[in-house]
């Protein structure tokens, strides 16, 4: 069984809560999938993050690192921007991934995706609201329906390393 199904299982199990966190860890034999779920309903889920870490810590080079990302942006095409490559910052060991063009709301607000991927081969996706404003970021739920969540789990474990 695919870990994307396992996931959707698990929030079956679940059943539907509001105003809860509930800690998501589903392992398979090569990646283990981490998330935070806040809220949850028979069709849909709300996620604090999505998370994947290998079971075995990789070392990867920026070359390996770009290459990921690149696979990334290729596959996941359905979230509600595109995911494209910001940064790479080969000292640290970590490829940022960002929403392009992010969007932007009629009061000034701009919500965009975050992804970052690191040499050990871990990923992480938040979604965040950026206020022009007063020039701050805060968090935002990435709100899925189950099949999207199905499938972005396993098209992020397909294009890993």
């Amino acid at each position: 069984m695919k870990l994307g199904h396992k996931a959707i299982a698990t929030l079956r199990e679940w059943g539907a809560f509001a105003d809860d966190r509930r800690s998501l860890l589903i392992e398979g034999d090569k990646f283990s999938i981490v998330s935070e779920v806040t809220a949850a309903d028979k069709m849909s889920c709300s996620l604090s993050h999505l998370g994947m870490q290998p079971r075995q810590p990789a070392q990867l080079t920026a070359d390996q690192l770009k290459a990921w990302g690149e696979r990334i942006t290729n596959r996941v095409r359905y979230l509600l921007e595109a995911i494209e490559t910001v940064e790479l910052d080969a000292p640290q060991g970590r490829l940022l991934l960002r929403s392009t063009p992010p969007e932007k709301k009629s009061n000034g607000a701009v919500l965009y995706y975050e992804l970052l991927l690191e040499t050990t081969g871990q990923l992480r996706l938040e979604r965040y609201r950026y206020n022009v404003a007063d020039r701050t970021r805060t968090p935002e739920p990435l709100h899925c329906t189950h099949e999207l969540l199905e499938k972005l789990i396993d098209d992020l474990i397909a294009s890993a390393p």
